[in-house]
């Protein structure tokens, strides 16, 4: 069939849309994505692909680890560089997911990996390593149509409409490594896919065979290296479907975050008095807080020490605001914080630091080995006054909390006054506020949220990571 199809491309016309080189200066142009849309149908047949494993896409390429993505590059190929790392998701044309309720792609027992970054109509995902002029192209990965039993309704639906998503991965896969002068990509077999999956998975080794050997083999004639499926690009340069390349738009509103940190007592235990006193009204506070905010539609950012998660959790998320971590116990002085933080939960995407000290287990080794995808922070501390996608990792800077309101050092006009300035004066502000100070600013909370509203958008920090990671698209 490849020689076939080499045949065939020979006598495609030089000026039909053929995959074509990538101009340089565009190659890292934050923002951008591909397009392909139902018309280049043909153009995937040329190349070898079958007409039915086609279906109208756009491909982001994002400079972050995708799910495991940093474990897994040190597992399978050695390399624990950061800024290697880049994650390609593949989502279903706009037209194409309106055929689908929206909510399927938002459901988190369905899209398990939860790499939406907020757009519907995400199909599947790729960890790659981007090695000098090698590409090594990990885990690919479905939860729609892998997982898709859980809504059988649907599954018939998706499974026809998306049943060629590991080929047109491929495909960027290989737009990817070319745009970016590899020579060469390494491509992970069935064999060394399934060594290095979650044991407590029962694993079909049929389905890995189908994912990462047939595919391959049925498109091109890949050399294998070891556990690994090896193409050299030259060979393959001509078989590359290009979309059209499109910018994806950035918020031009002013961004605002409340970010509680939800700590009772934890945080002061070196005053045992204040402590006690701050556990014994949190709770109050925190339903508060929820009404309050219940009452004017806002969502925040809610960081919550990992002691109080399993208590607190799904009370905050029933209101639609996002959960992060603010440390396993709030002590600095003990390590394994994020594995402690893991071993609750898999999937929450953000870490706050607590008392904004970045202690040596806080490195971005460790966070990303951990599988965070966003670190808040003082400005201070970060050396950011906004949110920055770098080394893998979004960066979330809280411009000022409420501990002057604690001290005394401010009384809650002079606090106010400070904050509304600040949000008047930057497009992005995140301000970080205590359930264990909540009696100073409680009180007034309503008024101030309704001053905010007046100001500017109030989003969570997932919201806002997920636009600034698409934003770093290119």
């Amino acid at each position: 069939m490849v020689t076939d199809v080499m045949a065939h491309l020979r006598r495609f016309h030089l000026n039909s849309r053929r995959a074509q080189p990538i101009d340089r200066d565009q190659r890292n142009t934050p923002g951008a994505y591909w397009q392909i849309d139902a018309d280049r149908v043909d153009d995937f047949q040329r190349c070898g692909y079958r007409r039915r494993h086609f279906f109208p896409h756009r491909s982001f390429w994002l400079p972050k680890c995708g799910p495991d993505g940093f474990r897994l590059a040190n597992w399978m190929c050695g390399i624990d560089d950061p800024n290697a790392m880049w994650e390609i998701v593949l989502y279903a044309a706009p037209e194409l997911a309106a055929e689908f309720p929206e909510d399927l792609f938002f459901d988190n027992e369905l899209i398990w990996h939860q790499q939406q970054f907020g757009l519907p109509g995400q199909v599947a995902g790729v960890s790659v390593v981007l090695d000098g002029r090698t590409v090594w192209s990990l885990t690919h990965v479905s939860d729609l149509v892998q997982r898709i039993s859980r809504h059988r309704e649907h599954k018939t639906h998706v499974e026809k409409r998306f049943k060629g998503w590991n080929h047109l991965l491929l495909n960027a896969v290989l737009h990817f490594a070319s745009a970016h002068g590899a020579k060469r990509v390494r491509l992970a077999s069935a064999a060394v896919a399934a060594r290095h999956t979650d044991r407590a998975r029962r694993l079909d080794p049929t389905i890995f065979e189908r994912i990462y050997d047939h595919t391959i083999n049925s498109l091109f004639e890949p050399r294998r290296r070891g556990v690994w499926w090896y193409l050299d690009l030259r060979a393959v340069r001509e078989r590359i479907v290009v979309g059209q390349r499109k910018r994806y738009p950035s918020s031009q509103t002013k961004t605002i975050c409340i970010c509680h940190d939800i700590e009772r007592g934890l945080g002061h235990q070196h005053d045992p008095s204040f402590a006690r006193h701050a556990a014994e009204g949190s709770g109050k506070a925190l339903m508060t807080m929820r009404q309050v905010e219940a009452e004017l539609g806002v969502r925040c950012t809610y960081n919550v020490v990992g002691l109080l998660m399993p208590e607190v959790r799904s009370e905050i998320e029933l209101d639609g605001h996002c959960v992060a971590f603010h440390s396993f116990d709030h002590r600095i002085d003990r390590d394994h914080q994020l594995e402690r933080c893991r071993e609750l939960d898999y999937r929450i995407k953000g870490y706050r630091v607590p008392q904004s000290k970045l202690t040596p287990e806080l490195s971005d080794h460790n966070l990303l080995f951990n599988n965070f995808e966003w670190l808040a922070n003082s400005t201070a501390s970060l050396r950011r006054e906004i949110p920055i996608l770098e080394g893998s990792l979004v960066r979330m800077p809280i411009a000022l909390d409420d501990f002057s309101l604690h001290t005394g050092e401010q009384s809650w006009e002079e606090w106010e006054t400070m904050a509304l300035e600040e949000v008047r004066a930057r497009d992005f502000v995140a301000i970080g506020l205590h359930d264990c100070y909540a009696e100073h600013w409680l009180p007034r909370y309503r008024g101030f949220l309704i001053r905010l509203q007046e100001l500017g958008e109030l989003r969570t920090m997932d919201d806002v990571a997920a636009e600034v990671t698409l934003g770093s698209s290119g």
